[in-house]
């Protein structure tokens, strides 16, 4: 005779929980490894999530340094990313209370996006500069200079600034603690005390000009859900930038309160929940100003465009403006100051080449320069590297 015994509840139960991972498992390999694919098969396509443009494939002459970015390229361009993003983003916030950092194998754990006070964000690349440093100030600030004398030594009008970030001019609801803020808080004094010593010819002040008028107004020159500053200040950079140039082309020039809009910020977006506020809306108005035409068969890494004026003056002089994103957002507030005036990214090298930017500032007359606090404070300065440098000195 046979005897069946039966098993235990909690035999049962193991039995019943191994049969579903086995049946789960297989299904949540497949999905990882193949979603992708058939989401791209459906048309998902990939979207520019981050506080930057979706990178562009590497090419082989990088040498080594083409392994490390065509990872990069992948993980920007994979279908999907941003429901994934917006997944970890969620379960992080309900488990945790504060949004996901990512670290780098064996470095520290920087946060993408700084969760400040009253829906304060900070982008988290200012702390990852300044923690991560790929120069020395010095360095950077030597690089400046040689960059100065090379379009001066040509005969031409040099002029350079510096975007304040966000964490700089506004950090009074950054939180008290968070990785790197003793890193961060140590790289910007030691930089802007270098800067202030240097006194680099051509060079326009931004941060006072935006920390008194913040003060004076009490309005924020940054916008909270954006790394970038505020159309007020956009105008106020054109403002500081016209006076250097030529202190006349202030008159018949007005910045206009126009009402309000919702927008929706950039680092809202790095969380994966994108975060929209209330913003104020301003326009440079320049009495006589107009458009003759702007040539954009070069977009989107430059673009000329040409002014003219019957009241307002204008700066004459043929203009090359490079600059990078805190540039490309102010423009309206900057272009009508200018009768020609050329406008070209700062990652224009890796884009199209050294040479192609040497070519463009020998078309010029005035050279203007902007760039962003965090990249001179971690020395990752298309501008300033060793390939550029050396043809401008060629083409100048």
């Amino acid at each position: 005779m046979i005897t069946v015994r039966a098993r235990p509840a909690s035999s049962r139960a193991d039995g019943r929980r191994g049969a579903v991972r086995r049946t789960v498992a297989p299904l949540a390999a497949a999905l990882f490894f193949f979603g992708p694919a058939l989401a791209f098969v459906a048309g998902d396509r990939p979207a520019r999530i981050e506080n930057r443009r979706l990178p562009e494939f590497p090419a082989l002459s990088r040498g080594w340094d083409f392994f490390p970015e065509a990872e990069g390229w992948a993980t920007a361009h994979l279908p999907l990313r941003l429901y994934a993003v917006r997944g970890n983003a969620m379960m992080s916030e309900l488990l945790f209370g504060h949004a996901p950092s990512h670290a780098t194998a064996g470095r520290p754990d920087y946060p993408r996006v700084v969760e400040g006070h009253d829906g304060w964000l900070y982008f988290g690349d200012d702390v990852t500069e300044a923690c991560r440093p790929r120069r020395l100030v010095a360095d950077t600030i030597g690089r400046l200079r040689r960059l100065a004398g090379i379009v001066r030594g040509s005969g031409r009008r040099f002029v350079v600034t510096v975007a304040p970030d966000k964490t700089t001019v506004s950090p009074d609801r950054l939180p008290e603690r968070f990785p790197g803020r003793h890193c961060l808080d140590e790289r910007k004094r030691e930089f802007w005390a270098a800067l202030k010593a240097a006194r680099l010819p051509g060079y326009v002040d931004l941060l006072g000009p935006l920390e008194r008028t913040q003060r004076d107004s009490g309005m924020a020159a940054y916008w909270r859900t954006d790394s970038h500053w505020t159309e007020r200040s956009a105008g106020l950079y054109g403002a500081e930038l016209a006076r250097a140039l030529d202190p006349g082309l202030s008159r018949h020039s007005r910045l206009v309160r126009t009402g309000t809009a919702v927008r929706a910020g950039d680092l809202g977006g790095l969380l994966g929940m994108p975060l929209e506020e209330t913003v104020e809306r301003w326009r440079l108005d320049r009495d006589g100003v107009r458009r003759l035409r702007q040539d954009d068969h070069e977009l989107p890494v430059s673009f000329r465009t040409v002014h003219t004026s019957g009241l307002a003056s204008l700066y004459r002089p043929r203009t090359l403006l490079v600059g990078d994103s805190f540039t490309r957002n102010s423009l309206p507030w900057v272009l009508p100051y200018f009768a020609d005036l050329t406008y070209l990214r700062s990652d224009a090298a890796t884009r199209v080449g050294a040479g192609q930017v040497a070519r463009k500032i020998a078309e010029s007359e005035t050279v203007v320069v902007e760039i962003v606090e965090r990249h001179l404070v971690g020395g990752r300065v298309e501008m300033l590297d060793d390939a550029v440098l050396a043809a401008l000195e060629r083409a100048l």
